[in-house]
């Protein structure tokens, strides 16, 4: 059921995002309402945490272009601008430091590179517009 569900997100990071969101914060546990009653709450633990490293994975193995381009397509579902992200909470538990440092530097030059190519369509608009 876990990876039938989140294979219906269309983004890498959407993937990342909505695993994450079912991690508890405190216990660093796992839960899914559906998935606990089918298969018990330490199985949907256990399969929820293994796919959110998965995801993560994934999202690594990217280069920056396809990153941002993953980025870009789930901001355009999303409701919220990039700079809102909380991009920082998205990494597993179970990631290793390097893999953790490394996300959130290529997130921030993503970050970077989305407000710049932001700031230069404004900049454009704005000149067409006197």
């Amino acid at each position: 059921m876990g990876k039938k569900l989140v294979a219906q997100i269309p983004t890498r990071f959407g993937r990342l995002a909505y695993l994450s969101s079912l991690r508890d914060g405190r216990s660093g546990r796992y839960t899914h309402p559906a998935m606990a009653d089918r298969f018990g709450h330490d199985a949907a633990d256990r399969a929820l945490c293994h796919s959110h490293h998965q995801v993560f994975m994934e999202w690594l193995r990217l280069n920056l272009s396809d990153q941002k381009a993953d980025l870009e397509e789930y901001l355009r579902g999303a409701a919220i601008p990039a700079e809102s992200l909380p991009y920082r909470e998205l990494a597993p538990g179970s990631a290793h430091e390097v893999e953790r440092l490394l996300y959130l530097a290529d997130f921030e030059v993503i970050l970077q590179l989305v407000s710049f190519e932001a700031g230069a369509a404004f900049g454009r608009d704005a000149s067409l517009r006197r």
